[in-house]
């Protein structure tokens, strides 16, 4: 998961992602929703980290900068899963 995030945020633990990747995958079924567990992963991570962050939502830029930490994420992601099957 990625860890590379700004603000003072607590570190979100391996469990917390576990139960999040568990509370999603009921959506996955019911929406069929092509996602490998470790994708479940990730999403629950995305959301425990923005989600504790505080302050208002609606602030100039959140979302893209929600957005844009999130597409860093799924970057990090891609490059680490290439690297693991290089060669």
């Amino acid at each position: 998961m990625n860890r590379n995030h700004h603000g003072p945020l607590s570190e979100v633990t391996r469990e917390q992602i576990e139960r999040g990747a568990a509370a999603l995958l009921p959506f996955v079924r019911e929406w069929k929703l092509p996602l490998n567990p470790e994708d479940l992963g990730e999403l629950a991570y995305a959301v425990l980290t923005h989600g504790q962050r505080t302050g208002p939502i609606d602030a100039p830029d959140e979302w893209t900068r929600i957005d844009e930490a999130v597409r860093r994420q799924i970057e990090e992601v891609r490059r680490s899963r290439r690297d693991l099957y290089k060669d």
